[in-house]
């Protein structure tokens, strides 16, 4: 019988496959979230010319706001338009307010041009 439970244990892990990030409160992120936090932290470096510690640090918030952002999507499952669009504001202004918090002043200046002239159809 413990065979069959530690089988069973292992074919969940290994089928799951999550992948832990290194960082405060040992959190586990898909391939998937942490494939796109790695392209998100990628095209803003492009931009605004990151030291390693401040790559490494945006990518976390990247993985921060994407678990957050899925989270709430789950939490806010069947809540009204507007409530859904409140909650994911106050998501979006506290990642906002961190990446700020992580440039320098010529970095901030590169990040608030890169937010004036983006447009949405410059998404691909």
């Amino acid at each position: 019988m413990k065979s069959i439970v530690l089988a069973t244990c292992l074919a969940a892990g290994v089928s799951g496959t999550p992948v832990a990030a290194a960082g405060p409160g040992d959190r586990y992120y898909t391939p998937q979230m942490v494939a796109r936090a790695t392209t998100l932290t990628r095209a803003l470096a492009q931009r605004i010319h990151f030291n390693e510690g401040q790559y490494l640090a945006v990518k976390q918030l990247h993985l921060d706001m994407l678990t957050e952002r899925r989270d709430l999507e789950i939490l806010l499952n069947g809540a009204s338009d507007e409530e859904r669009d409140t909650q994911l504001a106050v998501a979006q202004r506290r990642y906002e307010d961190a990446l700020t918090q992580l440039m320098q002043p010529e970095q901030l200046v590169a990040y608030q041009e890169l937010r004036s002239n983006f447009t949405a159809h410059r998404i691909k």
